[in-house]
């Protein structure tokens, strides 16, 4: 079945089912609690592969070590590294976010920028992150699909989607968001496969959108 054969009330129902969830029983980490482009902006490089768990516990030490996109850009790789070491990848992440930081300086006056040809240019932001900074930062709804997104997908909607490229995935997600693209949503999706929807051993009885999933009607199901 391709993305858009899921009916408009099926996708309003979960809409509102997550958002309701999300304000209940939602994590507030800081960077979700902060229009600041600059804040969004380094979380979303720090949260690529790896859980918010583990970014929480070290972006507050990030702000405090680099307050502004000026002084990432005038920061050793090797201090940088320190303090993202627990993230893993930090070589990789310490490279992508002080390069980034020196475009922004050099080439958009220390403005994390607003467009999405503006932020494809940054390394480490991936076509996820740069929709996060739109949506979070900038309120311009954009849709957004990650890895936990996509499983979402793949057991409430019993849709095969190759991986997070799958243009049907972000079809999905942009008629899931509306017009809007409601940050809540997009936090409660993520959130919900973190707390509920587990990979392996979810936990279904706890689940809002039990009474819909293709994967709970069928029981025992791929995922």
């Amino acid at each position: 079945m391709a993305s858009h054969g899921v009916e408009s009330d099926v996708l309003r129902w979960v809409r509102k089912r997550i958002i309701s969830w999300y304000r209940r029983r939602g994590s507030r980490y800081s960077w979700r609690t902060t229009k600041d482009p600059y804040k969004v902006f380094i979380a979303e490089i720090l949260l690529r592969r790896t859980t918010a768990t583990a970014v929480s516990r070290v972006f507050d030490q990030f702000i405090s070590r680099f307050p502004t996109v000026q002084t990432l850009a005038a920061a050793e790789e090797c201090d940088i590294t320190e303090i993202v070491s627990s993230l893993g990848l930090q070589n990789t992440r310490a490279k992508h976010l002080r390069e980034a930081a020196q475009i922004i300086v050099q080439q958009f006056d220390g403005m994390i920028p607003d467009t999405e040809t503006a932020l494809k240019q940054l390394p480490g932001l991936g076509r996820y992150g740069v929709a996060a900074v739109l949506n979070f930062a900038f309120s311009i709804p954009r849709p957004m699909v990650d890895g936990n997104i996509l499983h979402l997908f793949r057991r409430v909607f019993g849709l095969s989607f190759r991986s997070v490229d799958d243009e049907e995935a972000w079809l999905l997600a942009e008629r899931l968001g509306g017009r809007r693209q409601p940050p809540e949503l997009y936090w409660g999706m993520i959130d919900l496969v973190a707390q509920v929807c587990l990979r392996r051993r979810p936990r279904c009885e706890q689940c809002p959108l039990s009474s819909r999933c293709k994967y709970r009607q069928r029981g025992s199901a791929t995922s």
